[in-house]
């Protein structure tokens, strides 16, 4: 059994064991050497898990993994979290409403990594949370 076929046979919503689980999916990617096979299998698990439908409780825990992850020290696994915010937000939307403040303070922290990859990748998921509505642009904002 591969790593995508755990979310082949689950049901929705997601349990709390794969959010326990998605920090390694994440982390595992700068380990992934040049094996493209697995690459493209760590990816679509991880996009698995963000296209997934998340009730409340599993959205604050997972906003909170997704936090602690972008924090670490592994720039591979931060660009990996920040890409997946927005895939998340959009498949959770109106769930997801109670967490803007979270969300858009972790992208921020995110623009400001000291890894380029990270900073881009927060960049494209900023623009495309903007652009949907989930956050606000504010004047204080324009400014930076």
């Amino acid at each position: 059994m591969t790593n995508s076929d755990i979310f082949y046979y689950s049901q929705q919503p997601i349990k709390n064991g794969i959010i326990r689980l998605f920090p390694f999916l994440c982390e595992i990617k700068s380990v992934a050497g040049c094996d493209e096979n697995f690459k493209t299998r760590l990816t679509a698990s991880r996009q698995c898990v963000g296209i997934s439908y998340l009730n409340l409780s599993f959205l604050n825990t997972f906003v909170q993994k997704l936090s602690q992850i972008c924090i670490s020290t592994k720039w591979h696994a931060s660009r990996a979290a920040i890409e997946l915010v927005q895939t998340m937000i959009f498949c959770n939307l109106f769930n997801a409403r109670p967490y803007v403040k979270q969300v858009h303070e972790l992208v921020l922290k995110c623009l400001s990594d000291e890894h380029f990859e990270v900073r881009i990748a927060a960049r494209s998921t900023l623009s495309d949370l903007y652009q949907c509505g989930y956050i606000q642009i504010t004047s204080k904002e324009l400014v930076r």
